[in-house]
């Protein structure tokens, strides 16, 4: 669980490719109306509702989903109705309306427990943990998450597995418990490594520096920021890369190191391309909030 922000923009090129998509499925949408066939209809809603997502448009993603959904119902496909009820609770995220993705989320989690589907109700309780999170309900995302945990333990789910120590890190560290954070993150980093996640490493070093960094444990703060600089430049994630210029910065600030803080700034100008004068107002009272926390 990060900081909740809006979906990341896509490249321009991306974009073009989506558009091309959606015409696609409008066409074979129109043929299927035509000759009655309501579950092709369904699925090529569906997959205007995903291409709709991924360009950014939430409320036109929504509209595909709601009309998928309603075929779903009427032809009895229950396993469909509950992968609409998990697109809509995406949708319902990415607008910031987390009470309507808990809703959704929760009519998914109901199918998928009356289907057999364990490793859907997992995804679908992690999906609830993470909604609750933004809501800013830490205790109710710990039930779900380790609700969660439970059951990608039980069918060897090593990933979800890791997913979730890394979500129970995040809402403990929320409530002010460090070091119970400390403990979920290196469990979720022994698992990545172990798997070769490479990002999820690199996840696990960040979440690991923003817990030492609530300890005031700066030094050790620092260590793990680099340790997951250094896999964003390996794996070529730019945004993660930026994440942790702003973390050092943030780190090297509190220790009144000044001179290392402001290297940083500079490397995340060039990575954002922003005013520096901008970026220096920014940063700096990140540096001095008493409560502020490094973003994720």
């Amino acid at each position: 669980m990060t900081k909740y922000k809006k979906q990341i923009p896509i490249e321009e090129r991306e974009r073009i490719e989506l558009k091309k998509q959606i015409e696609s499925y409008k066409n074979s949408l129109k043929i299927a109306k035509e000759i009655g066939d309501t579950k092709g209809e369904s699925n090529c809603y569906t997959n205007l509702g995903i291409a709709y997502r991924s360009l950014g448009n939430f409320k036109k993603a929504i509209e595909y989903h709601k009309n998928s959904l309603k075929i779903k119902k009427e032809i009895g496909d229950t396993k469909g109705e509950s992968a609409c009820y998990t697109n809509l609770g995406v949708a319902y995220y990415y607008l910031g309306n987390f009470k309507k993705a808990i809703k959704y989320h929760k009519n998914s989690l109901k199918i998928k427990k009356e289907i057999g589907d364990t490793k859907g109700e997992s995804a679908c309780y992690t999906n609830i943990g993470v909604a609750y999170y933004y809501l800013g309900d830490f205790k109710k995302a710990i039930e779900f998450n380790e609700n969660s945990l439970k059951i990608a333990k039980e069918i060897g789910d090593k990933a979800g597995e890791s997913k979730c120590y890394g979500n129970l890190g995040v809402a403990y560290r929320n409530l002010g418990n460090f070091r119970i954070a400390i403990g979920f993150h290196e469990d979720s980093l022994k698992i990545a490594k172990e798997i070769g996640d490479k990002a999820g490493e690199s996840k696990c070093y960040t979440n690991l520096g923003v817990a030492y960094d609530g300890l005031g444990n700066f030094g050790k703060a620092i260590e793990f920021h680099e340790n997951s600089l250094k896999i964003f430049k390996e794996i070529g994630d730019k945004a993660g890369e930026l994440k942790c210029y702003t973390n050092l910065d943030i780190a090297y600030g509190r220790r009144n190191n000044l001179k290392k803080a402001n290297e940083y700034i500079r490397k995340a100008k060039e990575e954002e391309k922003e005013d520096l004068s901008e970026l220096l107002e920014n940063l700096t009272a990140k540096r001095t909030a008493k409560r502020e926390s490094p973003k994720l």
